[in-house]
């Protein structure tokens, strides 16, 4: 139950919530079925991604300003994001190139979340009918 207003803080809570949920979930997980090891290092990697994430909702809420010079060291200030996630891969790979596939995978959680919510969108009834 959305008003037309709404900015949208909603659905970024339920992404956040979902990658939350799915760390949470993973980590556990790649415990019992794979090593101690590998959970730690899917760990690192959803944390990284939640760092992303608060990186990328700060940045892109601070971009909607008016001032085009903000708006620009904004823009390349977001580029911190992939640097993060370069960095923490590289350190990673390093220290454990054994647990590439547990660490991606939680790295790509932001995905995930991202990913569940436009399918929970997607079969969500419709407030209003579309106009013809």
């Amino acid at each position: 139950m959305t008003d037309p207003g709404d900015d949208g803080s909603d659905h970024l809570r339920r992404v956040t919530g979902a990658m939350v949920a799915l760390g949470l979930l993973g980590i556990p997980l790649w415990g019992f079925l794979r090593s101690w090891t590998a959970a730690l290092v899917f760990a690192v990697g959803s944390l990284t991604s939640l760092a992303f994430w608060a990186l990328h909702r700060v940045l892109t809420a601070r971009m909607l300003t008016p001032s085009v010079r903000l708006r620009w060291l904004y823009g390349f200030l977001s580029l911190g994001k992939l640097a993060l996630i370069a960095l923490v891969l590289r350190g990673m790979m390093g220290n454990y190139p054994a647990e590439a596939l547990p660490l991606a995978l939680g790295v790509l959680l932001f995905v995930a979340g991202i990913l569940l919510e436009a399918l929970r969108l997607m079969f969500q009834k419709p407030e209003a009918t579309p106009p013809e």
